[in-house]
């Protein structure tokens, strides 16, 4: 199983990128373990102080580089003037793992899917799962010495790291594509080629590997579950695709929609105060994923919408603004690297806005003025975070602690 940690024992190995989350700090004590001759670079001086250099490429012999780092990086070219070898972590996982492998990608729903198909997995085959991928703190290297004696490794593949699978011509054995829609178009060109990586998914797979694209909500329609919306409908959809490729009874499959209690920062119910309901949706870093959480409102809904471009059309999100019934204020949470949307969401509801505000206990507070019994206060941004916070989670967690205040 563990093939590639013979093939690195003794090598230069350069960890190009440890990551926001923790990944690849995880990977550097994975390879440390394992016999290689480790350095570390990032850009981050508080983790790497001599930073990111050419040095470090001319002497590593493996570079493993973190997905987050684009391929047009000066020093990433320059690794492949020199004819380096650059994977990463995730795309060795599935390589070399040697179990079955199921990956969940798309633009939205991935990591509830996940999710539910790891509790189906679990309790049909109790202790042989093992779960990673996008994961925060989660090291891919790391996995390979859990899946020992184990059946299937669920993973929840980003773009940025199905990206590698090209190179290696690798795909999970079973795939699921939730959805398509525009996403990271700070980093790619064009949608072509976001939509190329997330194609690799599958464009790899062998002869009996199974690949479910959008999975069709119809099929769990009448299914019982807490969570709101028909996009979770389409998640639990995935699960349920899953389940009869492996010959799962339907009857397992509707018990886990039924008693799954969704995720933490994805239209989370985060307390109710005085009659006034505090929802967590801070995962929502794109207009589509906004959009689909105020499609699921069913109450009056005061939203705190705005953050950090990704350079996303949002004209189907103003529609949805523009017509939702149980919409009655808008809060603004950083708007400077957002003009052109805040000048639209002015045009079609310039008087539900309450406000501009830029921190959580602004957004929070001024939400709280206006709101009554029976009103939710929704945070589902439809926007990046790192305007105003380290990441979406930081955002998230500020949301709950005001909230509860």
């Amino acid at each position: 199983m563990n093939t590639f940690a013979n093939e690195i024992r003794g090598k230069k190995v350069l960890v190009f990128g440890l990551g926001r989350q923790g990944g690849g700090a995880g990977d550097l004590l994975w390879l440390k373990h394992h016999g290689a001759i480790v350095r570390a670079s990032d850009k981050d001086l508080s983790l790497v102080p001599e930073g990111q250099t050419r040095e470090q490429i001319d002497w590593a012999e493996i570079i493993i580089k973190n997905p987050g780092v684009p391929d047009n990086h000066e020093l990433i070219i320059y690794a492949k003037l020199l004819g380096k070898p650059i994977l990463t972590s995730i795309a060795i996982f599935v390589k070399y793992c040697g179990i079955k492998t199921l990956g969940v990608t798309g633009t939205r729903g991935k990591t509830t899917t996940v999710a539910l198909i790891t509790t189906l997995l679990e309790q049909v085959f109790p202790g042989n799962i093992v779960t990673g991928g996008n994961i925060a703190g989660t090291s891919c290297l790391a996995l390979l010495d859990q899946c020992l004696d184990k059946k299937y490794a669920v993973l929840e593949l980003s773009s940025f790291q199905l990206h590698n699978f090209h190179e290696l011509k690798i795909s999970p054995n079973y795939a699921i594509l939730t959805n398509i829609y525009p996403d990271h178009l700070n980093r790619y060109p064009d949608m072509e080629s976001y939509q190329k990586d997330k194609e690799a998914i599958y464009l790899y797979q062998k002869p009996g590997d199974v690949f479910i694209k959008f999975p069709n909500p119809a099929t769990v329609r009448d299914w019982e579950t807490s969570l709101p919306g028909l996009h979770n409908k389409a998640n639990i959809a995935g699960m349920f695709a899953i389940g009869q490729a492996l010959g799962i009874t339907e009857t397992i499959c509707r018990k886990v929609a039924k008693d799954f209690p969704g995720l933490p920062f994805r239209q989370e119910k985060i307390c109710e105060s005085n009659g006034i309901s505090y929802i967590n949706d801070t995962t929502s870093t794109t207009p589509v994923a906004a959009l689909k959480a105020l499609e699921a409102a069913t109450g009056p809904t005061i939203w705190i919408t705005g953050g950090d471009s990704k350079k996303l059309p949002f004209k189907d999100l103003l529609t949805e603004v523009k017509t939702n019934k149980f919409l009655k204020k808008i809060i603004i949470l950083g708007s400077k690297n957002i003009p052109d949307y805040v000048e639209a969401l002015k045009d079609v509801a310039s008087v539900k806005i309450l406000g501009t505000v830029s921190s959580m206990v602004d957004a929070v507070n001024l939400a709280r003025s206006v709101a009554v019994e029976g009103d939710t206060i929704l945070l589902s941004p439809g926007f990046a975070s790192f305007d105003l916070f380290q990441n979406e989670f930081d955002r998230g967690r500020q949301f709950n602690k005001y909230a509860k205040n």
